[in-house]
Order: C-alpha cells, then sequence, then structure tokens
C-alpha cells in the first residue's frame, strides 16, 4: 500500500516542474517566437523533465511526508535539553557504551540511516544493537550489531536516547562496516563532511545510483520498533 502510494503522489508532483515549464514556455514563444525561443524551451523542458524523474525517484525512497519536510529540516532544530521527567535521555558517548554492555540502553535496535541514507529499505529492518566502545582519543563511538554490521561515529555531538529511537545529531564522519561470514574481507560505506558537503564512497557495488545523503538531516537516526 505505501509503495501504490508513494508512486502516485510521487506522479503528481513530478508533474509541478513540467507544468511550470509548459506555462513558462507559453510566454517564452511569445516573447521570441524564433529560433532562440525554441533553444531555450528546449532547455527548460529537458530540464524540467529531469527535476521531475528526480523528485518522483526521490519520493520512492523516503515518502511524500518526509519530502515534504525535508527542505526545511535541520538537525539543529532537535538539539533540545530534554526534561527531567521525559522519555528522551541526553547520552554522553561513554555513557551510552556503559549502558550498552550492561544491558540497560533504551533502544535495543531497529533501522538506521546515515545523514538521511536508509541502510535497506525504510523501516523494514531491524538490527539488533549487541556491543559499543568509545575511544576517547579518537573520539569514536562504535556501536555493533549482531547482523554484522558495525557502526564507526567520528565526534559525535548531541545524542538524545528513547525506548524508540537513537540519535546522533551531529558526526564528523560516519564509517559502516559490514563484516563478511566467508573471507576477511568486509565491505564498507564511508559518510565524511567536507567544506559542508557529505561525501561518500564505498566499496559495495549498489544498485542504486546514488545516496540520498542531506546535511539537514541527522548524522544517525536508529528508529526502533513500535
Amino acid at each position: 500500500m505505501r509503495s501504490i502510494i508513494n508512486i502516485l503522489v510521487g506522479f503528481l508532483y513530478s508533474l509541478a516542474p513540467i507544468s511550470l515549464a509548459a506555462v513558462l514556455s507559453l510566454f517564452i514563444y511569445n516573447e521570441l517566437p524564433n529560433y532562440i525561443g525554441i533553444i531555450i524551451i528546449s532547455i527548460l523542458g529537458v530540464f524540467s523533465i529531469w527535476l521531475g524523474i528526480k523528485i518522483f525517484n526521490k519520493i520512492q525512497v523516503v515518502g511524500p511526508i518526509e519530502f515534504i519536510s525535508a527542505v526545511s529540516a535541520s538537525p539543529d532544530m532537535d538539539n533540545l535539553e530534554p526534561t527531567a521527567n521525559s522519555s528522551t535521555k541526553r547520552r554522553h558517548p561513554k555513557e551510552l557504551v556503559d549502558l550498552i554492555k550492561q544491558k540497560n540502553n533504551l533502544l535495543k535496535g531497529g533501522s538506521f540511516r546515515i545523514f538521511g541514507d536508509w541502510y535497506g529499505k525504510p523501516y523494514d529492518n531491524l538490527h539488533i544493537i549487541k556491543n559499543a566502545n568509545f575511544d576517547s582519543n579518537e573520539s569514536k563511538l562504535t556501536i555493533e550489531f549482531e547482523g554484522q554490521e558495525i557502526l564507526e561515529i567520528f565526534n559525535p555531538k548531541h545524542i538524545f536516547e528513547a525506548s524508540t529511537f537513537l540519535k546522533i545529531i551531529k558526526a564528523d564522519r560516519i564509517k559502516l562496516i559490514i563484516q563478511s561470514e566467508y573471507n576477511d574481507e568486509n565491505s564498507f560505506v564511508n559518510y565524511k563532511i567536507e567544506n559542508k558537503k557529505i561525501i561518500t564512497n564505498t566499496s559495495i557495488l549498489y544498485e542504486k545510483s546514488e545516496f540520498n545523503v542531506s546535511l539537514g538531516y541527522s548524522a544517525l537516526m536508529i528508529y526502533g520498533k513500535l
């Protein structure tokens, strides 16, 4: 059902730039009824179709609600101090590690995304947290999952935990390591902030052509199963 809604909404939203381009083309041709006007209209048409396809594909990945909200999203707005009786707790990296080692962490596992990029399909997988470590010299928080995945979060800041999510608002770099059951060569995906951009590189041959990353998202979100 969700995929059908995504397709319908994605189709409708993808028509917006094409419709706007059609209206602008009428005005352009009215003012420039010659080859210059035709060239401009052609460029505008190609760009609108490209933009429409991008919008459609984006909505298939993140869904319509998140697509709309992501335009004005900012992780800084999430950095609010929880009240004393709040179910959400602010954690220091070392504190979170101790809780995980003692099996007293609030969030036991879930689906995760890095700078907005989902690992697997949104909400369709469950990764159980089994261990964690914090290297204060490197300021590196490591979270290990039962499914052979490891997250290395460098310089994590503003960590919030609840029974339904674990959020790290800022980090300089996150490395996802996927351990192999058959050999010593692990796969990896790197997400690194450089010059206010997120740079990615990976050893995995992904089917998708691009990573859906944005500085408007928290560095790491783990969504627990309700």
